[in-house]
């Protein structure tokens, strides 16, 4: 079976973060509660990211929204 690239799309919904990923093979999951604050979906999102993009040798993509990029690159430390 060919690998695909994954997915990991994070997106709010009423006053909370939720995220929805694909991985290599076509599984995942849809609808997962992500956090109420952009930086706890900031937080998820990182976590996904290695769980489904960074151990699929296809890649993949990572889509969050502008608020929970600013906490991501925020959060991140300049070494």
């Amino acid at each position: 079976m060919q690998k695909i690239p994954s997915t990991v799309l994070i997106y709010q919904r009423g006053g909370a973060y939720y995220c929805d990923a694909t991985g290599c093979f076509g599984g995942g999951y849809s609808g997962a509660y992500a956090g109420k604050t952009p930086e706890e979906a900031a937080l998820f999102a990182e976590r996904e990211k290695g769980r489904y993009i960074s151990n699929n040798s296809a890649g993949g993509q990572i889509i969050i929204p502008a608020e929970v990029r600013e906490a991501l690159k925020a959060a991140t430390i300049k070494a």
